[in-house]
């Protein structure tokens, strides 16, 4: 608050001066000078203006705050060397806004690396990937700037192991193929993408290393986990329904979900898609698992909801068909007939 008094306070002396200055040259040229008191007083109006409209806005007053207060912080950290606070006492997303005023003045890999982290922690991927790739620009050497990167593309894929995630890991593993954080993070993001070969590798590759105790009882339940789980994938590798829309209208959007029967919240499996015709046959294949394959003596139904807007998303389908139950290993598509709820 006192920098902004402090800048109308200026701005009324510069105005008086102004029109002193212009009141002594009136005079020494014989014009007239009783119209000048105008220019100080749009200058006085002006400061108050602008005092009141920032002075009133919630926002900055906070942000000088955080600038105040961890602004240290920041260029120490963009420096390289460790803040003299402690990370537990400065919030995060202040902390972010801080660093990133910084940055954008003093840019460091350091400074960026920390930064991602901050998004990362705030659960922020898209900028986690651009702190990560600008902390790269500057050190493209740094492990820890690759392994964020990796991390940010594989939230923004919805925790699972994509193409470039995996190059950023490899780059990792190239270089210290005994990274316990990168085989960790590359095999529990392929076991969520279904990639379990490659899981079952990861766990093998940590068990050799951390195989007693409590942490070799944990990689080895991760171990057995992925081992069933691709063994149960063949199962799951292609169902199909085909829907049927008795009177109506086509080019809207359909989801089919696969649940276990009774349950509710967030389906096994689910697909998305336009249907440009009725019937329509949707098939629903391991990229499309929400959820771990269930074992084999759980019960499953599969249903569908559809809306006539394409690009609609599940909560505005309101025409559905019921779930009828789902026998494997499957042998022809589930009929599914959609109505009205």
């Amino acid at each position: 608050m006192m920098w902004m008094l402090a800048a109308a306070v200026v701005l009324l002396l510069l105005g008086a001066s102004l029109w002193w200055q212009w009141r002594r040259e009136a005079r020494r040229a014989g014009r007239p000078t009783s119209g000048g008191i105008g220019i100080p007083l749009i200058v006085m109006v002006l400061a108050v203006a602008g005092y009141l409209l920032v002075g009133k806005n919630e926002h900055t007053v906070a942000w000088l705050e955080h600038q105040e207060s961890y602004g240290d912080a920041a260029r120490a950290i963009v420096a390289g060397r460790a803040p003299d606070m402690a990370a537990a006492e400065i919030p995060a997303g202040a902390m972010a806004r801080v660093l990133q005023s910084q940055l954008s003045r003093t840019p460091s890999a350091t400074g960026w690396f920390a930064l991602g982290s901050l998004y990362d922690q705030l659960g922020a991927p898209a900028q986690t990937e651009e702190a990560a790739r600008k902390s790269l620009a500057l050190d493209p050497q740094s492990t820890t700037s690759h392994l964020l990167l990796a991390r940010a593309l594989i939230e923004k894929a919805g925790g699972k192991l994509n193409e470039p995630a995996r190059e950023e890991i490899q780059w990792v593993l190239d270089r210290e193929p005994t990274h316990d954080g990168a085989w960790m993070l590359l095999t529990m993001s392929a076991d969520r993408a279904g990639q379990f070969d490659v899981a079952i590798s990861g766990w093998e590759s940590l068990l050799s290393r951390h195989e007693n105790g409590e942490t070799g009882d944990l990689l080895r339940r991760g171990l057995e986990n992925s081992r069933m789980q691709k063994a149960r994938q063949g199962v799951f590798a292609s169902l199909s329904a085909e829907v049927s829309g008795n009177n109506l209208p086509a080019g809207g959007t359909l989801f089919v979900y696969i649940r276990e029967q009774g349950s509710s919240g967030q389906p096994l499996a689910a697909r998305r898609q336009v249907v440009p015709a009725f019937p329509a046959t949707v098939s629903l294949s391991a990229e499309n698992w929400l959820q771990a394959y269930p074992s084999e003596d759980t019960d499953l139904v599969i249903g569908a909801r559809y809306t006539p807007a394409p690009g609609a998303a599940v909560d505005q389908a309101m025409i559905g068909a019921g779930p009828v139950p789902l026998s494997l290993p499957q042998q022809t598509p589930v009929s599914l007939t959609l109505s009205a709820q």
